[in-house]
């Protein structure tokens, strides 16, 4: 897809350039510099660069005295680090996340993962051989019943990524047998 140009975007489409979402504010957002690759149009702030500007000052002063013993602790059982740091909000508060970055904060479901493969009892019907090197990127989260939604921990299994795929593939195929021998199990 060919890029178009900002100033013959805002001369073909002004009605797709978005405006500032401060209360009262006219002006157009802020064109970052880059493009879409899928539509080549520009990417624009949610904010003008005045109020774009004004965010970063807000930001910058609050993080000169900002120690990090401020931020709240990480929701996994047993962690006591803090939470990430993402930025700030429409009012200006610093916001973060849930959990600290060793235990990925942007999927909250991954405070359920162990270090090992929970199918080494059977559960899928055969028993996981897979020798787990690095947990963090052998293992995997499941959805027992394949709802991404409902992150608790008696719906998340830890399954090395060979066994998660067979899962998936029963699911997939509607493999009844091997899914309620599953099912029976956990």
């Amino acid at each position: 897809m060919n890029r178009i140009h900002i100033t013959e975007f805002r001369k073909k489409f002004p009605k797709l350039i978005p405006t500032c979402q401060v209360n009262r504010c006219k002006k157009t957002s802020q064109f970052i510099g880059k493009y879409y690759k899928s539509t080549g149009h520009p990417i624009f702030r949610k904010y003008c660069s005045k109020h774009h500007s004004d965010r970063r000052k807000v930001y910058q002063k609050q993080m000169e005295t900002y120690d990090g013993r401020t931020a709240p602790t990480c929701i996994s059982p047993g962690c006591r680090k803090r939470c990430t740091l993402l930025g700030t909000d429409e009012s200006g508060k610093l916001t973060y996340s849930r959990c600290c970055a060793d235990h990925g904060f942007s999927k909250p479901y991954l405070i359920w993962r162990k270090d090992y493969c929970e199918n080494k009892d059977g559960r899928l019907g055969f028993k996981c051989t897979t020798t787990i090197v690095d947990f963090r990127w052998q293992l995997e989260v499941d959805h027992i019943d394949e709802d991404h939604s409902h992150n608790v921990e008696e719906n998340c299994q830890t399954l090395c990524a060979c066994c998660h795929r067979i899962k998936t593939k029963y699911y997939r195929e509607q493999n009844q047998e091997a899914l309620d021998l599953m099912l029976e199990f956990i």
